[in-house]
């Protein structure tokens, strides 16, 4: 049986089409000859992902992403995915959608959870979620670096304006002449040390000869107290101080009224008594000499 050139042509163009349709499924990591299952999941935004990204396990593609929509009267997205039937985890298992790379666009990596009796079947949805990518990290460590440089540079713009407003003409002015007089003080500080170093170094001779003697002085000195030493002069303090502590004595028998001595000092009738007896022989001693013939008789014939 001949077959005519439209019969072939249409064989020819089925079989192209049917061979471009493998191979861009191919191409893809999915291929129309494995059995398939469509499970979904739900996210509130789905930024860069497209149609046609790939499904991945621990970095293996087991399917890709076949549609985006919307949920009906929402705004959040239904993600179609369209994964190897062969492959049971459960429906607990989670969708993460994260970088693939600084420039490989977006996928969605399947985190599976094993759980007899809870296979994934077509018509599940997966729980969601979204990996933070390069730049939105990068995003996140520069923002408080931002936010503190914004702090920063607003402290130093007031810095800035309070210092124009401080540093005025006058103030300037007398900034210079602080300055100026600081200058000096240190000149006249420095010619002082140059001063001192120079005097240093002319009386050095001197200054050792001083050295010297004051080193002579302690010898002798130390020479002294020793020759002190081997004198006795611990026996003579002992002595001056036996010789003191009498002399404490005497003078507390002075203070004392046991003795006579300080009976005669420190016991007024003692002195009354001496004292009348003074006055009666100054009496007596006026009346010899008032009436001397009532005390002393003499004769010139030896009478009485």
């Amino acid at each position: 049986m001949t077959l005519s050139k439209e019969i072939k042509a249409a064989i020819f163009v089925l079989s192209t089409i049917f061979l471009f349709i493998f191979g861009f499924n191919f191409l893809k990591g999915s291929s129309i000859l494995d059995k398939q299952k469509t499970v979904y999941a739900v996210y509130d935004e789905v930024d860069g992902l497209l149609v046609g990204a790939n499904v991945m396990i621990n970095g293996l593609s087991i399917g890709n992403v076949t549609d985006l929509n919307f949920l009906p009267n929402s705004t959040k997205i239904v993600v179609t995915l369209k994964i190897k039937d062969k492959i049971n985890f459960s429906s607990n298992s989670s969708a993460t959608i994260y970088e693939t790379g600084v420039l490989g666009g977006l996928a969605i990596a399947i985190e599976p959870i094993f759980q007899q009796g809870m296979i994934v079947k077509s018509g599940d949805t997966l729980n969601s979620n979204i990996r933070p990518g390069l730049t939105e990290l990068i995003n996140r460590q520069i923002e408080p670096l931002q936010r503190k440089l914004e702090s920063t540079l607003t402290s130093a713009d007031s810095i800035f304006s309070g210092a124009s407003y401080v540093l005025n003409k006058e103030t300037q002015n007398d900034i210079k002449e602080s300055l100026n007089t600081l200058t000096s003080a240190v000149k006249a500080i420095n010619n002082s040390s140059l001063i001192i170093e120079k005097t240093l170094t002319e009386k050095n001779s001197q200054i050792n000869n001083s050295i010297d003697n004051i080193e002579s002085i302690t010898a002798n000195l130390s020479n002294v107290s020793k020759e002190l030493n081997d004198f006795g002069l611990a026996n003579v303090l002992s002595n001056l101080e036996k010789s003191v502590d009498g002399i404490n004595l005497i003078v507390t028998n002075l203070n004392s009224n046991n003795s006579s001595l300080g009976k005669l000092i420190s016991n007024d009738e003692v002195y009354n008594n001496l004292n009348l007896s003074i006055e009666n022989i100054n009496l007596l001693i006026n009346d010899i000499k008032t009436n001397p013939k009532k005390y002393v008789h003499f004769s010139v014939f030896g009478r009485k």
